[in-house]
């Protein structure tokens, strides 16, 4: 006799089994479209305000000839993109690990990332999905939108191989 422990329930946002209903292909790629904006928006920021922080302080260094120009320039412009980096990674992966699965732009657009199974994913799998967008992410998101319209569980490359999928909360 076969078990049926390894067959896996295709996961269902809480909503969607209530209303008897699923999301479209179309409006799951706009709710992931716009999360990503928002969080993307909110990393870039956080960037910004680390280079503009760092400008105020490297100006008055300069003036009073402690630092070159182009070494301010030079500080000013990595805190900014590594500041953008590191708030990325922290909106990515730490925030939606200690979250529950929830990014602040999925808390504005209603979703939650699961496992296939309907549990949490850990650090790993939430670091393979940040990892894996610059494959999505590419041609503009083009791939990733491609993954969700084509694949049934509306999974773009990362959540494939981080066996993840994305739901509805609300």
């Amino acid at each position: 006799m076969e078990s049926d422990a390894s067959v896996v329930a295709e996961p269902v946002a809480a909503e969607s089994v209530v209303a008897g209903t699923e999301p479209s292909r179309l409006e799951m790629i706009a709710r992931r479209g716009s999360q990503h904006v928002v969080d993307w928006a909110l990393a870039v920021g956080s960037g910004c305000l680390a280079g503009v922080l760092t400008g105020f302080v490297a100006l008055p260094l300069v003036r009073w000839g402690l630092v070159p120009s182009t070494v301010a320039l030079w500080v000013t412009a990595i805190v900014l993109v590594g500041g953008a980096f590191v708030a990325d990674v922290l909106i990515q992966v730490w925030v939606p690990l200690r979250r529950g699965g929830i990014t602040p732009g999925m808390l504005v657009l209603g979703l939650r990332v699961e496992t296939l199974r309907g549990g949490h994913p850990r650090a790993r799998d939430f670091f393979l999905r940040w990892l894996l967008f610059t494959v999505d992410g590419l041609l503009l998101g083009l791939v990733a939108v491609v993954g969700i319209a084509v694949t049934d569980r509306r999974q773009r490359l990362g959540d494939v191989v981080a066996r993840t999928v994305v739901v509805r909360t609300s």
